[in-house]
């Protein structure tokens, strides 16, 4: 039996091929730009076994062996042979039947392969490992964890899946299975032992998902969370993996992942040192530290750098701390306080300022002054007539010359904060509050650090901070919908712990049905305690406010969110956007809205749900939501309107108090539909609660550009709720339009064509041309769904023909990308490329900007498969730049051909700037959108395309 090829052997190289192989995800070829079939299972499993072999021989036996499991036929040799000479015309088409070839070889009983580096996935990915361990031993470590970075994401899906599993269990295919392991474990602990854990992260993250049982593994992967600050991630690693080991091994966790558990809980605890007893007139008056405190990193790191300009030639550091209620500014403040309190050897100063507290009784300046007075050892005041000036004065003549840290908590605004801030340089000034000082910024220059919600790794921590790993992991579900529900707020956390350590037999899924129900959500989150109860704290900050900010307040817990925006806040509370804008400030000063960097308002789900308390139901709730409905109505239709095609149906005029939004380009009305789809469709239910079902009939038509999916998933139910009400209410091209478009959610299912056809029988009897045009663009969109590809071209060609009759270019240019579509999937590339440039030419001379991404796409692969990659990589470029859409998916794709194109074409410069907009654009969301685009298949094969170029852009870079 062969031995399989070691990553650190240099490999040797064959004669250049027309072929590329690719093992990882499964077993492929494509010659010349085409995709090859490898023909049967066993033809298939005996060039796998090549392959994995890495150039070495692999005998008779050994493949007779893998293909038949009991007595092989008497004809076993001969089948292989057969094989053997399918497999060698696959390299070369035109090899006669006698002869070897220049890529399959004999090799003593067996065969070899002779391929080049490139031809093969898994001989690239090798060859990157054998790199970056040569970088490493030369102690480059940067060139070798990117050596590594690139082949684990060449190899990020385990090797020839789609073979049967018990051809799987071969030693050769085994092997490649633990060079990945092994290669992870090699990258993660290079990354982590240099600072670079991040960049591992996710690629270990892969792997470690193949390799549930692998403890090595998984104890990496806690390892590199530890080193990325997500230790709570870490103990669900860990938890989990015990769990697997005792549920499918019945075995506990060996010394290894038991070490790297153990080394993941020393690091969540570091002995404060302590400080040396204060020395009067020396306060140190910090209280005690929060139990259980998540440090944020991020927030962390911006602090530490204020740090340093207290020392510096500046005067005074004022760093204000804001945010709403209950995030968590006084704990985070008293933290950071503490882990700088050596910095400043004269002492610390805390105060509470009582700027929001339930009697409403805030702290005066003469109050404030006279108490941190007497804590530096002055007299409160120094005569009867002393006034506030005068205090403030000998309040920072005592302070001069010294190094004093001052927290001020809960300040109610920048006047009450001004008079106590000291002018000595050294000394640092902390403020909490939840206004948002302005003043203070704008005149003392203070430095303004919002503090948002916990994330869910940082709400996961508080949770197991308070209640100790094993019983806030008990039950993982519970743990992850307390998360979710206490929406990152940490006193919600905070109280949601406390009811249950109070409790010892109280499981935290007890907790979850009370805050999950809507009307009890913040009766779940409530405590005896006013201070520390949710809606409490809420209460304080909008009594504060005039009664027509706390109206607006209220009327946005009708706007479904999660962010809203100026003229939807107008709408819904019906006054002008000057006023709105005014007023929207004001709450953001308040703390209870935030201002997101796009320039729309937040509203916290904790917030939410207590404004829609306080909401008249009778009064005040129907007339917001029937604005809200008619903002989105006529936004939506402005939206697709902008788009060049005219929305289907009659609506209600718009109503004076009501402001739409409004678009200047095809980008921006895509951007509103991809930030408001959540909204539009919340809105909808909403209208189909008041009975409005011309109107939601109206929206669902205009919920998305034209020609894209414009039905969420799981949306289906309500589409034909509104099918049925539509039915009756006279409305004929309305229905039709509902009926194309529940089509569409059917697709491929033998359903749609029944929807199409009624949709297009409607359009007929009415004689609407455009019409019909646009369902026989869907009949020839579901034939190719379905790989009648006769029908989907003859759908397409009576599409294009009737859209030309309407005269309307926008409709044409859609129907002939749909035709274009269907040429191209019949491998017709010729005929499809001219249609394409027809449609390419009316989408630039009409701007429409949305379908130039699309016919980017199509052109730019159909010419990179017809070798004509200048082209390629031309169309590439433009529909980058040029493209408008409502997802990423479409620029994904374009992105990776721009890629494969380039490096073909030997511009390496352009090879790379595809690889990275490709790889910026999958980030967070991005593949999701790109599965969304082209499905699951093609999205891998992009994917493996840039992986391709990356790995040859890599090698060519290691070779000179």
């Amino acid at each position: 039996m062969s031995i399989v090829t070691t990553p650190d052997r240099r490999l040797p190289d064959g004669p250049p091929s027309r072929c590329e192989f690719k093992v990882f995800g499964g077993l492929g070829c494509r010659r010349d730009g085409s995709d090859v079939d490898l023909g049967p299972v066993r033809q298939r499993i005996i060039l796998a076994k090549l392959l994995a072999a890495g150039g070495d021989a692999v005998s008779l036996d050994n493949i007779i062996d893998s293909l038949w499991d009991e007595q092989p036929p008497a004809s076993a040799a001969n089948q292989i042979h057969r094989h053997v000479g399918h497999i060698r015309r696959i390299f070369e088409p035109d090899l006669d039947v006698r002869e070897t070839g220049r890529y399959l070889l004999p090799a003593g009983t067996g065969y070899r392969l002779a391929l080049a580096t490139e031809a093969s996935d898994l001989a690239m990915y090798r060859e990157l490992v054998r790199r970056a361990r040569e970088a490493l031993a030369g102690g480059d470590v940067l060139a070798g964890v990117r050596e590594y970075l690139t082949a684990l994401e060449l190899g990020r899906s385990p090797a020839f899946t789609d073979l049967p599993a018990s051809a799987l269990s071969s030693p050769e295919f085994v092997a490649i299975e633990r060079e990945r392991v092994s290669v992870a474990l090699a990258a993660s602990e290079a990354a982590i032992a240099h600072g670079m854990a991040d960049t591992v992260l996710t690629p270990l993250l892969s792997v470690a998902a193949a390799a549930p049982l692998d403890e090595a593994l998984q104890a990496s992967l806690m390892r590199a969370y530890v080193a990325t600050g997500h230790r709570a991630e870490g103990v669900r690693v860990f938890e989990q993996t015990r769990q697997r080991l005792a549920e499918e091994l019945g075995v506990d966790p060996g010394s290894e992942l038991r070490e790297a558990y153990r080394e993941l809980l020393a690091s969540g605890w570091t002995l404060q040192e302590e400080l040396r007893p204060p020395e009067a007139p020396r306060p140190a008056q910090l209280p005690p530290q929060v139990a259980g405190f998540v440090r944020r990193n991020d927030v962390a790191a911006v602090l530490d750098d204020q740090l340093s300009d207290a020392f510096s030639d500046t005067t005074i550091v004022i760093t204000v701390l804001g945010g709403m209620g209950g995030i968590g500014k006084t704990a985070l403040a008293v933290h950071w306080a503490h882990q700088i309190a050596s910095d400043f050897p004269d002492g610390q100063l805390f105060l509470n300022l009582r700027g929001l507290d339930p009697d409403g009784r805030a702290m005066s300046s003469e109050e404030a002054l006279a108490t941190l007075l007497a804590s530096l050892g002055e007299p409160a005041v120094s005569s009867p007539q002393e006034n506030v000036d005068a205090q403030a004065a000998r309040y920072r003549s005592r302070l001069f010359g010294r190094r004093l840290l001052i927290l001020l908590d809960n300040a109610r605004d920048s006047d009450q904060v001004r008079p106590l801030l000291p002018a000595s340089r050294g000394c640092l000034v902390i403020v909490t509050s939840r206004n948002r000082m302005t003043s203070l910024v704008t005149r003392e220059g203070a430095r303004y650090l919002q503090v948002d919600r916990l994330t869910g790794a940082e709400s996961r921590q508080l949770l197991i901070n308070r209640l100790g790993v094993r019983r806030a992991t008990a039950n993982p579900d519970a743990l992850e919908k307390v998360i979710a529900l206490c929406a990152g707020l940490p006193l919600a956390l905070a109280i949601v712990a406390a009811r249950v350590a109070l409790n010892p037999a109280l499981p935290l899924s007890a907790v979850v049905s009370d805050v999950s129900a809507p009307s009890a959500r913040l009766d779940a989150l409530s405590s005896a305690d006013s201070s520390d109860d949710v809606r409490s704290v809420f209460s304080w900050s909008y009594q504060a406010l005039d009664p027509a900010t706390a109206q607006v307040f209220r009327a946005l817990a009708v706007h479904p969110g999660p962010e809203v925006s100026l003229e939807s806040a107008a709408s819904v509370t019906g006054v002008g956007r000057a006023q709105a804008r005014e007023q929207l400030m004001e709450l953001v000063t308040a703390n209870l809205l935030d201002l997101s960097q796009s320039g729309r308002y937040v509203l916290h789900d904790l917030l939410r749900a207590y404004a829609g308390e306080l909401l008249h139901e009778d009064h005040e709730r129907p007339e917001y939501e029937r604005r809200l409905v008619m903002h989105y109505l006529h936004s939506a239709r402005a939206a697709y309107a902008r788009h060049h095609r005219q929305p289907a149906g009659a609506v209600d005029e718009l109503p004076s108090d009501v402001t739409p939004e409004s678009f200047d380009s095809v980008s921006q009305a895509a951007g509103w539909y991809a930030r408001e789809r959540a909204a539009l469709w919340a809105t909808i239910d909403l209208a189909l609660a008041h009975g409005l079902g011309r109107d939601a009939a109206a929206m669902v038509l205009a919920a998305s550009a034209p020609g894209s999916n414009s039905i969420p998933a799981g949306r289906t139910p309500t589409v034909l709720a509104i099918l049925d009400l539509v039915s009756v209410l006279g409305e004929p091209l309305m229905e039709a339009e509902l009926l194309r478009t529940v089509g569409e959610v059917f697709a491929p299912l033998p359903q749609a064509d029944e929807y199409f056809r009624r949709a297009l029988s409607i359009f007929e009897g009415a004689g609407e041309l455009a019409g019909q045009a646009e369902v026989l663009r869907n009949l020839a969109v579901l034939s190719l769904s379905r790989g009648d590809h006769d029908d989907a071209n003859a759908y397409g060609e009576r599409s294009v023909s009737l859209a030309r009759q309407t005269g309307r270019q926008e409709l044409l240019a859609v129907s002939l990308l749909t035709l274009t579509r269907a040429l191209l999937g019949s491998d017709r590339f010729e005929t499809g490329t001219r249609v394409a440039d027809e449609g390419l030419a009316i989408a630039v001379a009409k701007h429409l900007d949305h379908l130039k991404i699309y016919y980017a796409q199509l052109i730019a692969e159909s010419s990179w498969k017809l070798g004509r990659l200048d082209r390629a990589v031309e169309m590439s470029e433009w529909g980058l730049t040029e493209g408008v859409s409502e997802s990423n998916g479409p620029r994904c794709a374009v992105a990776a051909i721009l890629a494969r194109a380039a490096f073909d074409l030997g511009d390496q410069v352009r090879a790379e700037r595809g690889c990275q907009q490709f790889e910026n654009l999958i980030a967070d969301d991005g593949f999701r959108e790109l599965v969304e685009f082209s499905g699951i298949e093609a999205a891998e094969s992009y994917r493996t395309m840039v992986a391709y170029v990356r790995a040859r852009l890599s090698l060519m870079r290691g070779a000179s």
